[in-house]
């Protein structure tokens, strides 16, 4: 199996692969790096153009969905409904491509529908936006904290260490 891409946010990884009964990759990729910049035509003797920075960076990019080639094809198009406004990380060829990014949307083409109501193809289009506001630390923290804490016991060099922190902060405040 090739993993081509994931997208990582605090619901899970999303994963393009190729393997012998399961494919799902992307084309179409594209992205931009825009100058922000507004005209300044009120004040004599100015620039023409005040730069401000840089614009978010956009990212887009296409899937087909192939119900022959192991894919349920409705289910993933619905499964990403859920995803639109999460922050994650995109790793392609296993390294981490650009910042964090916003999934903004997912939109469907090209359906194929059979007789009996099932999708069989389509192309999805997913596009992202660059969000600065989120750090990769609370994308994993959100991450592990959605994983089940069933089962988990801390040890018992960890509870004298939490018993000790209690009670010197118990004796701390009695002091004051």
């Amino acid at each position: 199996m090739a993993i081509t891409a994931t997208f990582k946010t605090k619901e899970g990884t999303k994963t393009w692969q190729v393997s012998p009964s399961y494919i799902m990759d992307f084309d179409g990729f594209s992205t931009s790096y825009e100058l922000n910049a507004e005209s300044n035509t009120a004040v004599e003797g100015s620039p023409l153009s005040n730069q401000r920075g840089m614009k978010k960076k956009t990212l887009s990019f296409s899937s087909h969905l192939v119900g022959a080639l192991g894919i349920d094809v409705r289910k993933e198009f619905e499964s990403w409904e859920s995803w639109i406004g999460l922050t994650g990380t995109l790793k392609i060829g296993g390294k981490k491509f650009g910042p964090n990014w916003l999934l903004t949307s997912v939109k469907p083409a090209d359906v194929k529908i059979d007789d009996s109501g099932r999708f069989r193809s389509m192309k999805l289009t997913y596009s992202f936006e660059e969000n600065e506001d989120v750090t990769d630390a609370e994308i994993l923290a959100s991450v592990n904290s959605a994983r089940s804490a069933v089962c988990v016991t801390a040890t018992t060099a960890q509870k004298s260490a939490i018993w000790c922190t209690a009670d010197a902060e118990r004796s701390g405040r009695s002091r004051s």
